[in-house]
């Protein structure tokens, strides 16, 4: 099992980031890549948990899973977003796990260079996801919410 792990500064508050993860994650047709010329379609879900890596106070994480369309050059993903808070906005982490297709011939790849195209896929979703928090954000301060 290889473990990925990026982070990014979104500007929403502590107390929607999570429920608007998840309306962005399960409103959109799910593709995961690297770069944007290879994508790959993917079934996901996502459940929202109490987060369990923050013992200070009690609060809500957001489990993701997806598996690809076509099995083979994309691993299924099983990972946590988690958030915390800073200034105006939070901190979100997404961790996650995957087993590198192909075997031995997989893990050695993953080594050489498929962490880093794994944590590229990570860090390109968790941004799109930051963009459409921040996109519904706004729009909801404009409309007096």
């Amino acid at each position: 099992m290889s473990e990925v792990r990026v982070t990014s500064y979104c500007e929403c508050p502590f107390s929607t980031a999570i429920d608007l993860a998840q309306r962005a994650l399960r409103e959109r047709h799910m593709q995961v890549s690297p770069v944007e010329t290879v994508a790959e379609n993917v079934a996901h879900a996502t459940k929202v948990v109490d987060d369990g890596t923050d013992r200070t106070r009690l609060h809500d994480a957001l489990l993701l899973a997806w598996k690809p369309e076509h099995r083979g050059l994309f691993p299924d993903f099983t990972g946590v977003l988690t958030v915390r808070p800073k200034d105006r906005g939070v901190w979100m982490r997404l961790q996650g796990r995957y087993n590198p297709p192909f075997g031995i011939a997989g893990k050695l790849f993953d080594v050489v260079a498929g962490q880093r195209i794994a944590e590229r896929t990570v860090r390109r979703l968790l941004g799109d996801v930051v963009n459409d928090i921040e996109a519904k954000w706004s729009a909801a301060r404009r409309n007096g919410a």
